[in-house]
């Protein structure tokens, strides 16, 4: 039920500002593999509340794995986008087992949140190799992590700040110092997602 409040909620302030907002919505992480339910779930999500994509999911050490069906369904349904978190509970051993699904549904965009946190370089190296995934600079561990993000996956760099925990404006001084050109800049600043969710 709070699940289906919080939906509700930020579908109200997409409609009320569309020009402005999109969401990516929650789905329950308690479906299986074929499960119509999961399906009748991701419908209303698109068709009703209007989102773009599903997450972002935040998940313990070890529980990649229930992210299986949500892939499946994503894949099956207009390849919708997937945002999940993987900054801290996550370990390496999750971030490369989340690589591992991406590179199964190599139909469904996912967007790392989090930059992978202490493992950043190592989550940069797998986008830098899987073209279906994307990175989201929010909490980014160090301003060397954002700028060799920056250089080398500059089209699949996604600016994000965190708030409240990060400041949005210090975020957007950090991308204009460590981007090359305006050009890159403006697809880490905005171009990148708005290609990616054909905005």
């Amino acid at each position: 039920m709070i699940l289906n409040k919080a939906l509700e909620e930020l579908s109200v302030a997409i409609k009320q500002h569309s020009n402005r907002f999109v969401g990516f919505g929650s789905v329950p992480l308690s479906f299986s593999s074929g499960d119509v339910t999961l399906n009748d779930w991701v419908e209303k999500l698109v068709k009703e509340q209007k989102m773009k994509g599903l997450g972002e999911f935040t998940l313990g050490s070890g529980q990649i794995p229930l992210l299986e069906p949500i892939f499946k369904a994503a894949s099956d349904y207009m390849s919708l986008h997937i945002w999940v978190h993987t900054f801290y509970p996550l370990n390496l051993r999750d971030i490369q087992e989340l690589f591992l699904l991406t590179q199964k549904y190599e139909n469904v965009p996912v967007i790392y949140g989090h930059m992978g946190g202490i493992h950043w370089l190592q989550t940069i190296e797998l986008i830098k190799d899987t073209k279906n995934a994307y990175l989201d600079i929010s909490a980014f561990y160090t301003t060397y992590a954002l700028s060799l993000a920056i250089k080398e996956i500059p089209q699949r760099t996604l600016f994000s700040s965190d708030f409240p925990y990060g400041d949005p404006y210090l975020n957007l001084q950090a991308v204009k110092r460590h981007t090359s050109s305006g050009e890159v800049a403006d697809r880490v600043l905005g171009g990148n997602i708005s290609n990616l969710l054909h905005l």
